[in-house]
């Protein structure tokens, strides 16, 4: 059977998708929407169009965001009032946007902390010098700063489920410099060492539940209340046991993450 002849219009589809391809693979444009009903030409048209912005884009400079904004400098966070904060914020935030840069504002930040943020850190990220109308630069607060309560979440449980994981030595990525146990600071060796004879008792760990509650600073620290449960099978034989209660883990924002200091589960702690 004679393999049917494609037409001038299917070929032009098939020379779409490699374009789209082309784009994915050199540019990163994981995604491109078009009515199916869309004539061909007018997609390439388009593809090429988007072509041409991603290759300028590519060559332009690396400018910080207060010289693409053209934004003028700042008082210092430290020198406002409170009453002058929130009508600053504003003020930035509309320059920012007029030219096309916009940022969200997490919750847990107060408003002098959202301003240092904003003047201190934000107007000094680079991006491509390179715009055109309409064009929007958009920004993620938890992706330039990793201090929000979710971090703390986040770290918290992958520490636990890292001292859990039997599978493979401990990693700690999120264990601190500066541990303490339930009455005085320790080293992180010693802290290691207690996590070392703790999983040297099982032959088999598994992580049953967690849950966290919140996170509250007290005296000045920061603690993770959380529900957990748990199951470990002893080494040396007898009948599983099983651990479920409250946890209670202390934190520190150190170098630009939240680490876990102290860490507090039933059948376990350092």
């Amino acid at each position: 059977m004679k393999d049917p002849q494609l037409t001038p219009e299917d070929e032009q589809r098939i020379e779409n998708e490699l374009k789209a391809l082309n784009l994915e693979l050199n540019h990163g444009a994981t995604h491109f929407f078009a009515s199916a009903a869309a004539p061909p030409e007018l997609v390439s048209k388009f593809l090429d169009n988007v072509a041409k912005f991603e290759e300028a884009h590519a060559k332009g400079d690396l400018v910080s965001i207060r010289q693409f904004t053209q934004v003028e400098n700042l008082p210092a966070a430290d020198e406002l009032d409170d009453s002058e904060l929130e009508p600053r914020i504003e003020t930035l935030l509309e320059q920012l946007e007029a030219k096309g840069i916009v940022i969200d504002r997490p919750e847990h930040l107060s408003a002098r902390g959202y301003y240092r943020f904003l003047a201190e850190e934000f107007l000094q990220e680079k991006i491509n010098n390179h715009a055109v109308p309409g064009m929007i630069h958009g920004f993620l607060y938890s992706e330039l700063r990793h201090d929000g309560p979710e971090f703390i979440r986040d770290h918290v449980e992958e520490t636990l489920l890292d001292l859990l994981n039997l599978g493979g030595d401990f990693q700690g990525e999120w264990l601190s410099e500066h541990c303490r146990n339930q009455a005085e600071a320790i080293t992180k060796a010693e802290a290691l060492e207690s996590i070392h004879i703790f999983r040297s008792r099982y032959e088999s760990i598994t992580p049953v539940a967690f849950q966290p509650q919140e996170a509250r600073r007290i005296y000045g620290a920061m603690y993770l209340f959380f529900g957990i449960a748990w199951e470990g099978r002893p080494l040396h034989g007898g009948e599983p046991e099983r651990y479920e209660d409250m946890g209670i883990s202390q934190v520190a924002w150190e170098d630009g993450e939240w680490r876990v200091q102290g860490l507090k589960i039933p059948g376990f702690e350092f």
